[in-house]
């Protein structure tokens, strides 16, 4: 018998979530989407969770129907984000770029100063580089292991928490916007090729100009990073190392996240701030996502992050911290190998 899981039933939901704020905004924004240029992805992507299904109907590879399923779910909600994000140009509310600084400069961080540093190192540059385009791609595989693997809670709650996190963060943004030093801070143009830069002084004008004029039309290959303040590199870096673990992909993942820390805050162009603001927009995703996806067989949700110790290899999803255990104690976290 078909039967949607509850992680696949909570993403379906999202989506349509997105698609009626889109709708709204549409009609009341003055941009118009160029649909020629998504509605293949849309399509094709569609189709993709329509395969899946459909082996679920058929009753066979269940595995390869979860992983199809799965596929589907980020690019269609990714191009939807985007859509969003988009129709919220010009910004009503100002940019909140001043404070970001402020703390910047209590902490001894300056952008300018990091770029120039690395630039004087072009290989460890164009390495940095690399990472940074490479976190869209880690999640793909992420998924496709996870799914090849069955780890369907593990894979459901990555789903979850990356929407989830997506719908948080353009909530903040949208109240209170920032774009990084970019539009702010000079770059020798001399040193900007030295380095290699991929958020350059040039590109924070658009976002400048996107913050003042808005946008006329809405085509895919203008549509470019705008949040600053969380990182939503590091909220998928820290997607791609949590999940990961129990896999192959584990230590390959730990050390090219943890660089991804350098690689966002140059090549991304990102006040030091946004990333513990990335880490804690993951935290607060990841617990929603366990509560809206507690461990099977569990009768309560977790509330908090589960703790890393204890966590070895083959460790999946954690079950919630505060299930009852009928015996009047605190219960401890345990952990599901699915």
């Amino acid at each position: 018998m078909f039967e949607l899981h509850r992680g696949e039933r909570i993403g379906f939901a999202i989506i349509l979530f997105l698609g009626v704020v889109l709708a709204l905004l549409h009609l009341r924004g003055e941009a118009e989407i160029v649909w020629a240029a998504f509605i293949h992805g849309f399509v094709a992507y569609g189709l993709i969770m329509v395969a899946g299904m459909g082996l679920r109907v058929w009753g066979r590879l269940p595995r390869l129907s979860l992983t199809m399923v799965a596929v589907g779910f980020y690019p269609i909600y990714a191009s939807l984000l985007a859509l969003i994000g988009y129709m919220m140009f010009p910004l009503a509310r100002p940019l909140i770029d001043d404070h970001l600084f402020a703390i910047d400069r209590m902490l001894g961080y300056d952008w300018t100063v990091a770029v120039a540093w690395l630039a004087h190192y072009p290989d460890l540059s164009y390495l940095l580089k690399l990472i940074y385009v490479s976190s869209l791609p880690q999640l793909l595989i992420l998924l496709l292991v996870l799914g090849a693997l069955g780890r369907v809670q593990a894979l459901h709650r990555m789903i979850v928490t990356g929407m989830l996190a997506g719908i948080i963060v353009f909530a903040f943004w949208g109240l209170w916007p920032s774009f990084g030093p970019s539009p702010y801070q000079d770059i020798p143009p001399e040193i900007a090729q030295a380095a290699g830069l991929l958020v350059t002084p040039e590109y924070g004008a658009q976002l400048m100009d996107l913050a003042q004029n808005g946008i006329g039309q809405i085509e895919k290959h203008k549509v470019l990073g705008t949040v600053g303040f969380p990182s939503f590199h590091i909220l998928m870096a820290m997607l791609a190392v949590w999940f990961s673990r129990g896999t192959w992909l584990f230590w390959p993942y730990l050390v090219l996240n943890t660089l991804m820390v350098p690689a966002t805050l140059t090549h991304g162009g990102h006040h030091l701030v946004d990333v513990p603001g990335g880490i804690a927009l993951f935290a607060l995703s990841y617990a929603a996502a366990c509560a809206l996806l507690p461990q099977p067989g569990s009768q309560g949700f977790a509330w908090v992050l589960p703790q890393l110790a204890g966590a070895g290899p083959g460790y999946g999803a954690y079950r919630p911290l505060m299930t009852p255990n009928h015996t009047g104690k605190p219960a401890t976290c345990a952990v599901s190998k699915d």
